[in-house]
């Protein structure tokens, strides 16, 4: 009948006693199921070695090793490559093809069924138990013989360890020659860098950072030494002026000494001419370093210049013609036994050594103006670098900071590389951290799989399950409706009458075919478990036995 929404539970019983056939047949059969499954199934056997993690021999403070990897990372690492098809078909040709039972199997099927039988500890796939101390894992073997289990857990073992020391040894010699190319690579980087550093230094000296208190301090004497050789040279002027007029005073006196009568003495004479012009070429000549040739003061001080120039021409023309009449009646061939106006007595030694003083000054002076005009050119010289100091500091640095990082980069990779070598020679002398077999592989007595309580208890309460819900299921596409209180439930009329089942022929030869395939049923299932435990009867027994059910 289709369910109603508001079923008592009475209602339910009333279903699951209707359909206890259907019940049963279903417990029958999927317990007939497990039974051979769980006969039927070989026995496993699991053999367990207990390994533990030793720690360095060496305190990690004196040597430290380079193998960082953890130990769930390195159980898979050497899982991998324990479980390889190298490892493993050595390991089967060890033990032996029909000691393992994998005669007439191809080589991709015994290696997948090594691999399924081998459970590690900490493995996320084949998590078997984890122990309470991170140090200690489980390696296991399942086998169908106790003896085969034991032996390839025990060898398995041995890979184990012997896998752990070639890692480890393989990670640090790894490290080392990583290390030692990184160090060369960096110190040729390095040595590229301190060659660049050097060329730019040479290049630009003077125009570097570092310079500039020293450009700062040579400009200061060469500042300093223009303004000394200035004072110097305004001091040897003034010496020179001195010198000539006191020439000019001399040459007067002796030329009045020996003419009296001649010339006017109001009207200046050529010497003082000459010493004024002397003092106003030097004032021009100041004035052309301080200003440019057109500044008014300039042009008239070379107007006066000039003034003076004509001036002195024209008195040595006036004098030339004198000196051509008053020598119109020599003897021209006595002309050159004259003195010349040079060379008259009045040029006394103290003349000719205050000349010399003055040509000594007008060296002096030379030399002095020579130094400022060099002075002058350096200063101007710093002073561009001066300028381009900024530029300079942006490429010092840009240079400097890579030239820091390769050293610190390359101190850095000189200590990692040091400290390889020791983890290396550490581990080649096996004082690392280290594997050892701490329970050896024993002989499992009690079969791994399979579980037959577990097996047989979920396939009863599987069969009661699918029983109960294939009843219900049933039931509810069972359209038929039994009693006025289903069709009360359906139908909104009134009942007049309620007629009992009709038991006619039909109805008795319904009955009788649905009884003879409940027997059927039950007989050939029955005939089943007879059948099944006469073959495998010694199993069966041996199962109970073990089972505790048979003594």
């Amino acid at each position: 009948m289709p369910l109603r929404p508001n079923m008592e539970p009475g209602e339910y019983l009333d279903i699951l006693r209707r359909r206890k056939w259907t019940i049963l047949f279903s417990v029958l059969l999927i317990l007939f199921g497990a039974i051979v499954y769980c006969v039927l199934t070989p026995n496993q056997y699991l053999s367990t070695v207990k390994l533990i993690i030793i720690p360095p021999k060496v305190a990690e403070e004196m040597a430290s090793s380079t193998v960082n990897i953890k130990t769930v990372d390195r159980l898979l690492m050497i899982r991998q490559d324990v479980l390889s098809r190298i490892h493993l078909m050595g390991l089967i040709n060890e033990i032996g093809l029909s000691t393992l039972g994998f005669i007439d199997m191809s080589p991709d099927r015994m290696l997948a069924t090594m691999r399924n039988r081998i459970i590690v500890d900490n493995d996320p796939k084949n998590k078997l138990k984890i122990d309470s101390d991170p140090n200690i894992f489980n390696l296991s073997f399942i086998h169908e013989k106790p003896q085969v289990a034991m032996v390839v857990a025990s060898r398995l073992a041995s890979f184990f360890v012997e896998e752990n020391i070639k890692v480890r040894e393989a990670v640090t010699q790894e490290t080392s020659k990583f290390l030692a190319s990184q160090v060369e690579e960096t110190r040729k980087k390095l040595q590229q860098q301190e060659e660049k550093l050097k060329q730019y230094k040479i290049q630009f000296g003077g125009e570097l950072p570092q310079q500039e208190q020293t450009n700062l301090n040579r400009l200061t004497r060469l500042q300093d030494q223009i303004k000394t050789n200035s004072e110097s040279i305004a001091r040897l002027a003034d010496r020179k002026v001195f010198l000539q007029a006191q020439i000019g005073n001399l040459e007067s006196n002796f030329r009045a000494a020996g003419n009296p009568a001649s010339g006017n003495p109001k009207e200046p004479t050529e010497q003082k001419l000459r010493a004024e012009l002397s003092i106003r070429r030097m004032k021009l000549e100041e004035l052309n370093e301080k200003y440019t040739p057109f500044y008014p003061t300039v042009v008239q001080a070379r107007r006066e210049v000039e003034l003076l120039e004509a001036r002195i021409a024209k008195l040595r023309a006036a004098r030339k013609g004198e000196v051509g009449l008053a020598g119109g009646a020599v003897d021209p061939s006595h002309s050159e036994s004259l003195p010349k106006p040079e060379e008259t007595s009045w040029e006394s030694g103290e003349v000719q050594n205050i000349r010399g003083q003055i040509a000594s000054i007008d060296l002096e002076m030379v030399a002095l103006k020579r130094e400022n005009a060099n002075a002058s050119h350096t200063i101007d010289q710093i002073q561009r670098k001066m300028e381009r100091l900024p530029q300079r500091e942006q490429e010092m640095i840009s240079l400097s900071r890579d030239y820091d990082n390769l050293k610190r980069s390359y101190d850095d990779l000189l200590q990692k590389r040091l400290q390889s070598q020791i983890s290396e020679t550490l581990e080649k002398k096996q004082k690392g951290q280290q594997f050892q077999v701490l329970e050896p592989a024993t002989l499992p007595t009690t079969p791994f799989k399979p579980d037959r309580l577990t097996v047989l208890g979920l396939a009863l309460m599987g069969s009661l399950l699918v029983g109960a819900g294939g009843a219900i299921v049933y039931e509810m596409f069972d359209q038929s409706l039994r009693g006025s209180k289903d069709f009360k439930s359906f139908f909104d009329l009134p009942i007049l009458a309620s007629l009992p089942v009709i038991q006619n022929d039909q109805y008795k030869r319904r009955i009788a075919i649905r009884r003879a395939a409940i027997v059927g049923g039950l007989v050939s299932i029955l005939g089943a478990y007879l059948v099944f435990l006469v073959i495998h009867g010694e199993k069966v027994k041996s199962i109970l036995q073990y089972m505790g059910v048979l003594n």
